[in-house]
């Protein structure tokens, strides 16, 4: 099956871009570089899929032809956003990379004759600041991440109930393993502990509790789609661990 995977020189795209080549599907994968963290890491990334066979493009969801890289596509996971809770992240970012990238896509895709399925790449960002819940429960985003990233969630829901689009959307937990972006908790405590950088506690930090999910067992969740798209066509399904 040929696969496109967006954000596949990132943490999770690159592990699922991995994994499926392994698997012996042809895969095609697009990223844009931004400047989010250092582009280094993500061409560490880019060499390590490549030479499993992935073929990346350089390419931005909001502004680029993407026909041509989509061409003879059978199945997308769509992972590409802007990441991160951050008040240095302009709003304009989430829009453009969460909500305009989204947009663009499913319009190429949805004219393609060869699509069979489409994996939107969600958040428990949606549920707000307690993000335990359910499937059914209601999303309360409390960040414009969660905002664009539920805005992007919708428009696959949108095109399946008004287009019959073949899709489902995976929320994503707390993710940690190899790769893991730098900003993100893990790869901070390993740079305290190696160059001596103060790690930064916040007022109540110490009563916080969250479990996190081995990227290793999340792109076991995401392949599982592959066998079964009738059963997951229309639904939206967390993907992390309930244990702390």
């Amino acid at each position: 099956m040929k696969i496109l995977v967006t954000g596949a020189a990132g943490f999770i795209g690159s592990h699922l871009s991995e994994r499926l080549s392994e698997m012996g599907h042809e895969v095609v994968g697009i990223d844009s570089f931004t400047s989010y963290y250092t582009r280094v890491l993500k061409e560490l990334n880019a060499e390590d899929i490549k030479e499993k066979g992935v073929k990346l493009y350089e390419a931005d969801l909001a502004e680029d032809a993407l026909e041509e890289i989509v061409e003879g596509v059978e199945l997308v996971y769509h992972l590409a956003a802007q990441p991160g809770i951050s008040a240095n992240t302009p709003f304009e970012h989430y829009l453009k990379n969460n909500v305009v990238a989204t947009h663009r896509l499913l319009e190429v895709v949805e004219s393609s004759q060869s699509l069979k399925f489409f994996v939107n790449i969600g958040t428990s960002s949606i549920y707000g600041k307690d993000a335990t819940k359910s499937e059914d429960a209601a999303p309360e985003p409390a960040s414009h991440y969660g905002v664009t990233k539920l805005a992007a969630e919708q428009m696959v829901k949108a095109a399946h109930r008004d287009r019959d689009l073949p899709a489902c959307s995976m929320r994503l937990f707390s993710v940690y393993g190899e790769r893991e972006r730098p900003e993100k908790l893990y790869p901070r405590v390993y740079r305290s502990i190696f160059t001596g950088e103060p790690f930064p506690f916040y007022e109540g930090s110490e009563h916080h509790i969250r479990s996190y999910t081995y990227v290793g067992d999340i792109i076991d969740g995401l392949v599982r789609v592959i066998d079964n798209f009738d059963a997951c066509n229309g639904e939206i399904f967390n993907l992390g661990l309930d244990k702390t």
